[in-house]
C-alpha cells in the first residue's frame, strides 16, 4: 500500500524539514502545499523538485532520479533510497547586528532586520541545507546573520567616519549593493 509523504504540523517559522524515512516506493503519494516545494536528494545531489500538488511517484515524474537509479542494478526493485526535503517558499524575517570599525578604527555599531526566502529550492538544499548542515530555522538565521555581519564589518571598514555619517544614504546604498553583488554572478 502506498504511503503519503507530506509535511504536516508546519510551524510559522519552519523553513526546512527532512522527511524522516529514506525508503521511498514507486507509487507513494507526495503532497506538496502551495507554500512549499519538495526536493529529492540522493548521493549528495538534488535531483527532482516538486511544486504544489498531489504527485504519485513514478519513473515518469522523477526523471532525473530514475536516470541515476537506472545505473544502479535493481533500480526497479522497491523501495529505493532518497532523502526528501520540504522547503518553505514564504518570506521570513531575520535580524542582524554587530560592531565594526571605520578605516580610522572608529567603532561603529549596527543592527537591523532583513527579509529572506528560498527562491530556488534545489540551490537552497545544495548550498545551505546540505553544504552548511542547516536544518533548523534558528541555524539558518544564525548562518545568514553571520554572513550579513561579516559583510557589513568588511564593507564599513573601507569608509571613513565622515563618509559613514556625513553621507549616510550613499554609504547605506553601497553596503546594500555589496550584499547583492555575490548573488548576481
Amino acid at each position: 500500500m502506498p504511503k503519503v509523504i507530506e509535511w504536516v504540523g508546519v510551524k510559522e517559522n519552519d523553513i526546512v524539514w527532512k522527511y524522516p524515512s529514506e525508503e521511498i516506493t514507486w507509487g507513494d503519494v507526495l503532497i506538496v502545499h502551495e507554500y512549499e516545494a519538495a526536493v529529492f536528494f540522493r548521493d549528495g545531489k538534488a535531483y527532482d523538485v516538486f511544486k504544489a500538488g498531489r504527485h504519485v511517484l513514478t519513473t515518469a515524474n522523477l526523471p532525473l532520479l530514475t536516470k541515476i537509479l537506472s545505473k544502479i542494478a535493481g533500480y526497479d526493485k522497491v523501495p529505493f533510497r532518497a532523502s526528501i526535503f520540504f522547503i518553505s517558499l514564504k518570506q521570513f524575517q531575520g535580524k542582524f547586528g554587530a560592531q565594526g570599525q571605520t578605516k580610522e578604527l572608529a567603532p561603529l555599531k549596527f543592527f537591523g532586520s532583513f527579509w529572506f526566502r528560498a527562491e530556488d529550492p534545489n540551490l537552497f538544499v545544495n548550498e545551505v541545507v546540505g553544504g552548511q548542515g542547516v536544518y533548523t530555522t534558528e541555524n539558518l538565521q544564525n548562518f545568514l546573520r553571520g554572513y550579513l555581519n561579516e559583510k557589513l564589518i568588511d564593507t564599513l571598514s573601507q569608509y571613513s567616519l565622515a563618509d559613514v555619517y556625513g553621507k549616510l544614504d550613499e554609504t547605506s546604498l553601497l553596503v546594500k549593493m555589496s550584499f547583492l553583488m555575490p548573488f548576481q554572478e
